[in-house]
């Protein structure tokens, strides 16, 4: 069985992060660059309904992430979150494991 790895980190330790995933045996991966916000810094909050103070207030108090995703055979992942955990011991970062049930690649010829 495979599974799609999601790590969350901060920008910051994107360099680490990938060597990380590299030493555990990902073969491809994909980045997707984002502002967001831990559960208890956004506890308890509301947000004024307008628009434009919505998005300043976000911009504001959110961090600059990184969302990294690759897909890995089942059996690997006890090795890769543990290469993660050496690596990114002393940084902030989430993993989520999702089962794949199947993938399909289309690849025509050019």
């Amino acid at each position: 069985m495979k599974v799609l790895i999601y790590l969350f980190i901060r920008s910051e330790d994107v360099g680490k992060a990938i060597n990380a995933l590299t030493e555990g045996g990902i073969t491809g991966f994909f980045l997707y660059d984002y502002r967001g916000m831990s559960p208890q810094d956004w506890k308890g909050f509301l947000l004024d309904e307008d628009p434009e103070s919505t998005i300043k207030i976000i911009n504001d108090l959110s961090e600059n992430a990184i969302l990294i995703g690759t897909v890995v055979d089942y059996k690997n992942v006890e090795t890769l979150e543990k290469v993660i955990h050496n690596r990114l011991a002393n940084d902030k970062y989430t993993i989520i494991e999702i089962p794949i049930e199947g993938i399909k690649v289309n690849m025509p010829e050019d």
